[in-house]
């Protein structure tokens, strides 16, 4: 015998789906960033950089991301590429969202580093990072 999923369960679940963007209160947005959580989906990035324990991804258009590991990620600095394992299967990632990274073309074994999205950076902050720092 099969149960029928009800209206109202359907519409609880999408809300809780959208709430995973709705704007914070935590600090001002950066300027030329808007105040909704950005996010961005792990197949949008195109180009990564390291430096330290801070990654910086290129997203859709000309957005990057700021992600800082927890803790030490063993061969981050010299990734070739970088794999994402998504969190309760969502491809998405916004600020304040923590999710895991496998750095591709390290040297076995290979483990996973937890990092969490800082923030979008704005237009003055990208033209601020070193060359060497901007995806």
């Amino acid at each position: 015998m099969s149960r029928l999923i009800s209206p109202l369960a359907l519409i609880a679940a999408g809300v809780a789906v959208l709430s995973g963007c709705a704007p914070t209160t935590s600090s001002p947005p950066a300027e030329g960033v808007s105040s909704a959580r950005q996010c961005l989906f792990q197949d949008q990035v195109s180009s990564f950089r390291v430096r330290n324990d801070t990654i910086y991804l290129r997203g859709s258009g000309k957005s990057v991301f700021q992600l800082q590991a927890a803790g030490y990620c063993r061969d981050l600095e010299n990734a070739m590429g970088l794999a994402f394992l998504p969190q309760d299967g969502l491809s998405r990632m916004c600020t304040g969202d923590w999710t895991m990274i496998v750095p591709s073309g390290a040297t076995p074994p290979v483990t996973p580093c937890r990092v969490r999205v800082v923030k979008r950076l704005s237009d003055a902050e990208i033209a601020a990072l070193p060359e060497r720092d901007r995806p």
